[in-house]
């Protein structure tokens, strides 16, 4: 409670208007510049640790194929070397932290509009529910920047996916452009729809993940200010495991949708990559004239290509990327605003 005894006596009168003072100063509004460098900092962190498992992820989950983790990370060792983990890692090392910067600028907007909230760090008497919906909020908020530089990260790392071999770009500018010859600027969004469906889920658990995992680590009558860098990681961590399992089969669809080839696209709208993905598993295969037919010959390697389980193609290096990678984002943004005050 940021209030004052009623007592007397100017040395009462003297601690009252200190305890007045740190409330003050624990409410003060964080600029949003800053929830933005701060944001930034935590995608860069992102990006440093994460890339190699979302290289490996990308490319498990562009092909129908039944692999690995393991496997898919044996054959790019084999093929480009330990490089090829680091394949295309310039457009997320920039668009990262843009989207970062966009996202956590984006639920401190949101915290401020649903609770009065000015410090995003100073949530702990929010209810949940509305710290979710700031959370899925700020997920839409940056759809408009996060599916046309996914769509040349993902491009580039599965390249030689459909051109074993040989590299289709030659960089990120080089893939940006093409993509645009090929389909005009609207390309750029090619998997909008599906990044629509995964973002605002995806951050709804992202967010509310967070804050349960910083609730359960405060002592009672404690502020979650005073957690450890250790545990802020641990509640960071926890956030990434969430989101993951949360938005896993839309990014499956969303990789098919992204990564297929100009020329001739194997899918022709979000949905219909979906059924293509789910329908198989239920028996039923499209043909090549689009139409659909059931089958209830259904044997192990059809349920293994397609079904729900096809959804969850890549979980493997997903959730091994999933807690380092957002452990550091949280406590990137947390130290770098707490460096900002």
């Amino acid at each position: 409670m940021c209030s004052g005894s009623e007592s007397s006596g100017s040395d009462v009168h003297s601690v009252e208007q200190a305890g007045q003072a740190g409330c003050a100063e624990n409410q003060s509004p964080v600029a949003p510049w800053k929830q933005i460098v701060a944001g930034t900092v935590g995608g860069v962190c992102q990006v440093l640790v994460g890339h190699p498992f979302n290289t490996v992820k990308a490319r498990l989950q562009a092909v129908s194929a039944p692999s690995t983790g393991l496997a898919v990370l044996s054959m790019l060792l084999k093929q480009e070397g330990a490089r090829g983990l680091f394949k295309g890692m310039g457009p997320p090392l920039l668009g990262t932290s843009a989207i970062c910067a966009v996202l956590f600028h984006a639920n401190g907007a949101a915290l401020q509009a649903t609770a009065g909230i000015e410090d995003p760090r100073n949530t702990d008497a929010v209810p949940l529910h509305l710290v979710a919906v700031a959370g899925a909020a700020a997920g839409a908020a940056q759809v408009a920047v996060c599916s046309p530089l996914e769509l040349v990260m993902i491009r580039l790392q599965t390249q030689h996916v459909f051109s074993p071999g040989r590299s289709l770009y030659a960089g990120p500018i080089d893939c940006a452009l093409k993509i645009v010859q090929a389909g005009g600027a609207r390309a750029l969004y090619q998997g909008l729809p599906a990044t629509l469906l995964r973002d605002p889920p995806n951050y709804f658990s992202y967010f509310l993940g967070y804050e349960v995992a910083k609730r359960a680590q405060t002592p009672v009558g404690g502020s979650s200010k005073d957690l450890s860098a250790l545990q802020l990681l641990a509640a960071g961590g926890v956030a990434g495991i969430a989101a993951q399992l949360t938005q896993l089969p839309m990014d499956v669809v969303k990789t098919r949708m992204q990564s297929q080839p100009d020329a001739n696209p194997l899918y022709r709208s979000t949905w219909d990559c979906y059924k293509v993905i789910l329908l198989p598993g239920l028996g039923c295969f499209r043909q090549a004239d689009n139409t659909y037919i059931y089958s209830c010959g259904v044997t192990k390697k059809t349920y293994a290509e397609g079904g729900l389980a096809a959804f969850y193609k890549g979980i493997g290096p997903v959730l091994a990327r999933a807690f380092p990678a957002n452990a550091v984002t949280f406590l990137g943004f947390e130290l770098a605003l707490e460096a900002l005050r």
